[in-house]
């Protein structure tokens, strides 16, 4: 009979089974509580044996599939020795700078480093290993065949299973960014010249602009003294009238050489319109008087109607706007009319009142098909020898000023009209 097992006998045995330095007992003449100790214990081994094949297998298949991972990874990643140099480059890594990594793994990082730049980044790893901290930057690094390459650069400070510290860096190729913000700060300077060129070319602009305004205004003076003079002497009433056109005429062409600024502002968008109480048809017959000789020397008849009726010019159609602005429009619409016609021809101008006006514009002559699309752009006009283009491009944009809205039909059978469409009421700031 063998005796129970002491205290520090059992110690010993589980410290063996702990350890791994174990031997299974052989089976002896012991008591019963003895073999079912020994038995117990020989099982144990046996669980401890198979939970380390397992634990080492499992860890097996997660290095694998952490170098899997590693390998197939579309950013460089390299493993550097606290000295700098290289233990570890993923086939990224590799690709990046056109090198084996035979030719790397052993061999000093700055190897891939711009030689002005070697000293710099040596202490920078040498800082980085003594004070551990995450270091992130862009660099211009050399490929093997001397080519520069753009990178973004991430380092992370490991102990390894070495018990050395060591850097990880992961490397990701930012030549493309770099070669698309080189091209557009090139272009943006580009644009920056543009603008400084026409923002010289504005200035000059506007200084002709005020010279022209200068040197027309005396004429344009004389011109308006001169009608009011006659005016004085006995006239016929025909007379009278057309000395009436030419002075309002140049008081209107005096007030638009004052505003020009404004029609650049309303272009810009940064126009403020001053509205005033305005009779629309005060402003047609404005636009009549100055009009009809113009429509006389074609032989163009222009007929204004209000809802289906002869216009009465006494008549009070109120609305809100600025009556030069308003009477410029219309005027540069009814005149492009008469100047499209033939001799015999009529141009109708009709107004139809409700919560806004809807003032039409009709001639018999359709807008050539190409001309349609740009009918009111800048510089668009066709078979007027003198014509600039701007007449309808300004009616539009004096409409938008009006937060109004025009547009225009034209074909072969119905010619061409333009309709304007201007609230009664503007609205309130």
């Amino acid at each position: 009979m063998h005796e129970n097992p002491d205290l520090s006998a059992v110690t010993r045995l589980l410290r063996s089974v702990i350890t791994g330095t174990y031997e299974p007992l052989a089976e002896g003449d012991g008591s019963s509580e003895y073999r079912e100790f020994t038995e117990t214990l020989n099982a144990l081994a046996d669980q401890r044996d198979e939970l380390v094949r397992s634990y080492n297998e499992d860890l097996r298949r997660g290095e694998a599939r952490l170098r899997q991972i590693i390998e197939s990874t579309p950013v460089g990643i390299c493993i550097t020795t606290e000295d700098g140099f290289f233990e570890y480059v993923n086939p990224t890594y590799c690709r990046l700078y056109g090198y084996d990594p035979s030719e790397l793994i052993g061999n000093h990082f700055t190897m891939v480093v711009p030689e002005e730049n070697r000293e710099r980044l040596s202490h920078l790893h040498a800082e980085f290993m003594g004070r551990r901290y995450e270091l992130r930057g862009e660099w211009s690094v050399v490929r093997k065949d001397g080519t520069p390459l753009a990178i973004i650069a991430d380092a992370a400070y490991i102990i390894d299973v070495d018990g050395r510290p060591k850097k990880v860096t992961f490397v990701l190729d930012i030549s493309d960014r770099k070669r698309a913000e080189k091209a557009l700060e090139g272009t943006v300077l580009r644009l920056n010249d543009e603008i400084a060129r026409r923002e010289e070319l504005e200035k000059v602009k506007a200084q002709v602009e005020r010279m022209i305004r200068h040197d027309l205004r005396n004429p344009l003076n004389g011109v308006i003294a001169a009608a009011e003079l006659m005016m004085v002497d006995e006239l016929s009433a025909e007379h009278r009238e057309l000395c009436m056109v030419i002075r309002e005429s140049g008081r209107k062409l005096d007030s638009m050489l004052s505003s020009s600024m404004d029609l650049i502002r309303m272009e810009e968008g940064s126009y403020v319109l001053r509205a005033g109480p305005v009779n629309l048809v005060q402003v047609l017959q404005e636009v009549r008087r100055e009009i009809e000789p113009l429509a006389a020397s074609i032989g163009v008849d222009v007929v204004f109607e209000t809802d289906g009726e002869p216009i009465s010019w006494s008549a009070h159609l109120p609305l809100e706007g600025e009556r030069l602005y308003l009477s410029q429009a219309l005027a540069n619409l009814i005149r492009n009319a008469v100047e499209a016609s033939a001799d015999g021809d009529v141009v109708t101008v009709r107004v139809t009142t409700g919560e806004s006006y809807h003032v039409s514009v009709h001639n018999r002559t359709p807008v050539p098909a190409e001309m349609r699309p740009v009918f009111f752009d800048r510089y668009t006009t066709s078979g007027k020898k003198n014509g600039t283009g701007l007449g309808t491009y300004m009616a539009a944009i004096i409409t938008k000023t009006h937060n109004g809205t025009i547009g225009f039909t034209s074909s072969d059978e119905e010619g061409t009209i333009v309709t304007v469409q201007l609230p009664g009421k503007q609205p309130r700031r």
